[in-house]
């Protein structure tokens, strides 16, 4: 039969943008075509089963709306909203591109009776690359139970990849003569033990580049001295881990302390502007008290001052009224004279009292 056997990638996504990128590579959408393995003149002729032209954004509100009105809640934020399978199958020999078509149709009918009620986001066949192969996607919820519905399939086992390989290999594969793929990390732990193949009584490979004394042998059949290196490498690795998280607690402590010198330093500067600056504004408290009082003697003053000046004129007043009397008194006591000696022996009597003269 050679090597037929047929390949199942299953991987979950959450997001936006990868349903963005999810969905333009299944669909073929704008900017998703300029690649290396596709060829844009065949594209055209990708065979579309199923799609929606829902956004991101839509597809959710709607699954989350239709959650709450079934008692159920939307999705918990962080977790996965989608997944995505691939089917392909290897290089036959004598298989026409029709010929994967049909084993992809089935395939794809297996996946739909294997998910039913998952909303199905896109469903393509792409025969514009190197052989044809199937794009399954679909959404985590599930419209006939009206909820998301990780939980259930995990428990089903819908989405354990190992229990879809081996129920697609009885339903499919053997309808096709394809069998399961061998795992990846099965054949890389062969490789390894195919390539620490030695003989017995020879020493480890690993000590042999070292240059140090064997300290025990391997053989190809016993491989607990493998698990052992195993081992020997994990405590190592947790050795050197927790070295590094010692190391770098080291480090967070010192600078940690470094900090807190630092801070003490600015608070003592930060205490220390405080205090001249109250010290600052009692100063000023203390100015504008001397400045207010300065201000009441001078006001006090000024109003003396006024009073002085009415006193003044007050004072120059009454000297000036008695000298005007006295004025007034020698011009009576010329006037008495020259009276008399107008007169002769006529004697004309005038009181000073009776003379004014302004």
């Amino acid at each position: 039969m050679g090597n037929r056997y047929f390949v199942i990638d299953f991987k979950k996504y959450k997001g936006a943008e990868a349903y963005k990128n999810v969905m333009g590579h299944n669909l073929r959408r704008r900017n998703y075509r300029e690649r290396a393995n596709i060829d844009p003149a065949r594209s055209d002729k990708n065979i579309v089963l199923a799609r929606t032209d829902q956004t991101w954004a839509e597809y959710m509100d709607e699954c989350n709306a239709k959650a709450r009105e079934n008692g159920g809640r939307a999705l918990r934020k962080g977790s996965a909203d989608f997944f995505s399978i691939v089917i392909d199958a290897s290089v036959i020999e004598g298989w026409s591109d029709d010929d994967y078509i049909r084993y992809l149709r089935d395939a794809e009918k297996w996946l739909r009776e294997r998910f039913a009620g998952q909303k199905i986001l896109a469903s393509v066949i792409h025969v514009d690359e190197k052989k044809p192969h199937l794009h399954f996607t679909a959404s985590y919820f599930n419209t006939e139970r009206g909820r998301w519905s990780q939980k259930w399939l995990a428990q089903e086992k819908k989405t354990d990849l190992n229990q879809m390989l081996s129920d697609f290999e009885r339903d499919i594969g053997s309808k096709y003569g394809l069998r399961r793929g061998e795992n990846q990390k099965e054949k890389a732990t062969k490789e390894i033990l195919a390539a620490l193949e030695i003989e017995k009584e020879e020493p480890s490979l690993l000590e042999r580049l070292a240059g140090k004394k064997p300290r025990y042998y391997i053989t190809g059949s016993d491989t607990k001295h493998l698990a052992r290196l195993g081992r020997e490498i994990a405590i190592a690795q947790r050795a050197i881990k927790e070295q590094a998280v010692h190391q770098l607690a080291y480090k967070l402590k010192e600078e940690n302390l470094r900090k807190e010198e630092e801070l003490k330093k600015r608070e003592e500067e930060l205490a220390e502007t405080r205090e001249k600056l109250n010290k600052a504004e009692w100063k000023v408290g203390e100015y504008a008290t001397q400045l207010f009082q300065l201000k009441t003697d001078l006001m006090d003053m000024r109003a003396k001052l006024s009073e002085y000046e009415n006193i003044a004129r007050m004072v120059g007043g009454k000297d000036r009224l008695a000298e005007l009397a006295e004025k007034n008194r020698a011009a009576a006591r010329h006037t008495k004279k020259r009276i008399r000696t107008r007169t002769g022996t006529r004697t004309i009597s005038v009181d000073d009292d009776d003379l004014s003269f302004v």
